[in-house]
């Protein structure tokens, strides 16, 4: 049986990062996701548990301070070297340049405005239902 993935959340807005939380949580992502406000302690966590039975689903803010998204990513693709990873864009940035830039990212497989939705969820689930070890 596939295990599941383990989820992130990293944005630096408390408010956003408990709302996600609780998305994540209703819609069956996972029952408990790492919610992270630096961007820089989840590449951390990340990186200490790099392993090829590793499946992360990261939520990913752009705009954040110390470390922003583009800089985790980065890092992570310099850094990572077994995890299956797959990362969605979640932003308040509307910026067709962001858009594009994530296309240069293969472990980016969305971009979406803040907040997440219920609805966003389940088509990810559904999307990528063999990734989850769930079925359609």
């Amino acid at each position: 049986m596939p295990t599941k993935p383990i989820v992130y959340i990293i944005d630096d807005d408390p408010g956003v990062v408990f709302l996600h939380e609780i998305i994540i949580q209703e819609t069956k992502l996972t029952d408990h996701p790492e919610s992270y406000t630096d961007a820089k302690k989840a590449l951390d966590s990340i990186l200490l548990n790099d392993r090829t039975d590793l499946k992360l689903l990261i939520f990913l803010d752009i705009n954040m301070p110390k470390m922003n998204g583009w800089e985790f990513l980065n890092e992570l693709n310099l850094k990572i070297k077994k995890a299956d990873i797959k990362v969605v864009m979640v932003t308040s940035s509307l910026s067709r340049i962001d858009r594009e830039k994530c296309k240069k990212y293969p472990i980016v497989i969305d971009f979406w405005e803040k907040p997440i939705s219920e609805d966003q969820a389940i088509l990810l689930q559904e999307r990528y239902s063999d990734w989850f070890g769930t079925t359609s």
